[in-house]
């Protein structure tokens, strides 16, 4: 009997630690927004060699784009009365043809596309960049993950739709943005004609195995089944929900787009996520590029391919 106690003991206080580190896994994930030195920004495991040029880079490209280039700051309320910020570069040429963009995981919009504005305006459309809830200038105490922020893009496509009655709408998100429209696509949104995903990942639940596997070396059992209650319970999201079957619902056309090297998010995802479209699509992947820097390794390929694909079906 005392060695039953003991037994049943030990498991209580095993489960009981479980729960502590997926409770505490969920704040840091979820809710918390880790902030490293711009100005000296170091190698990362994940995000590669590249990165503090990368970081250098696009910080000087923003402050290029905001004092060179007009624009209007714009908000929208989300259903559960988020305030959202955004910037809107309106294009010289009077256009009603826009690209709305929809950044990753603790990013901000100039973060992930001060690179693209200038070819995006120069191309002859308009450029909407947006934080996304819990990031930038937009309220939020979490972060989706694509789930909830796939309803907070359809507030931005409302206000261009305002702005411009019967125009056309292409999106555009990476990484956990990628994520983002494709689960937009499944809605169908009124006046999108196209959708540009770089980078996003099949699931949460597959990118944080991912993630484990590739930082701690550890199996997805049994944190991620304890992550994924915690969710259901308290965030009600749903880790499960899938990229693949959003895009095979969608009547969208869309172009996948991916760096070969990237071990954040693997970009058998993105080939994944293609094989399951049903709409008209295209697929690029980028030779030696990590995570969200195939335009950055290939400028001028990237931007064939995209406006490429952008004028298609604009």
């Amino acid at each position: 009997m005392n060695i039953f106690i003991i037994i049943l003991c030990v498991i209580c206080a095993i489960v009981a630690l479980l729960f502590l580190i997926g409770i505490i896994s969920m704040y840091f994930v979820f809710f918390y927004s880790p902030k490293f030195d711009r100005e000296e920004p170091k190698p990362d495991k994940l995000m590669g060699k590249e990165f503090p040029r990368l970081v250098k880079e696009t910080d000087a490209q923003t402050a290029m784009i905001k004092s060179t280039y007009a624009f209007e700051s714009v908000c929208v309320t989300s259903d559960d009365g988020l305030k959202l910020y955004g910037d809107f570069y309106l294009n010289e040429s009077a256009t009603d043809k826009t690209i709305i963009c929809v950044h990753g995981y603790n990013s901000c919009g100039y973060h992930d596309f001060s690179r693209m504005v200038e070819p995006i305006l120069k191309n002859a459309y308009n450029c909407l960049l947006i934080d996304q809830r819990h990031y930038g200038k937009s309220e939020g105490k979490f972060t989706g993950f694509g789930m909830l922020e796939c309803q907070d893009v359809l507030k931005w496509i409302s206000l261009v739709n305002e702005r411009f009655p019967g125009g056309k709408i292409v999106l555009y998100g990476v990484s956990m943005g990628a994520a983002t429209v494709m689960q937009t696509s499944r809605l169908n949104p009124r006046s999108v004609v196209g959708i540009v995903e770089d980078c996003g990942f099949t699931s949460c639940r597959e990118e944080f195995a991912a993630t484990l596997k590739t930082v701690a070396h550890l199996p997805p059992f049994p944190l991620l089944n304890i992550l994924s209650l915690l969710c259901r319970l308290f965030l009600k999201l749903d880790l499960n929900s899938d990229s693949r079957d959003c895009v095979a619902t969608t009547k969208i056309p869309m172009l996948f787009v991916h760096g070969n090297a990237d071990t954040f998010i693997p970009y058998k995802m993105c080939e994944e996520c293609f094989e399951a479209c049903k709409s008209q699509k295209q697929i690029k992947l980028y030779d030696g590029a990590g995570h969200a820097q195939s335009h950055f390794m290939h400028p001028e390929e990237y931007e064939r391919d995209f406006f490429g694909f952008v004028e298609k079906v604009m």
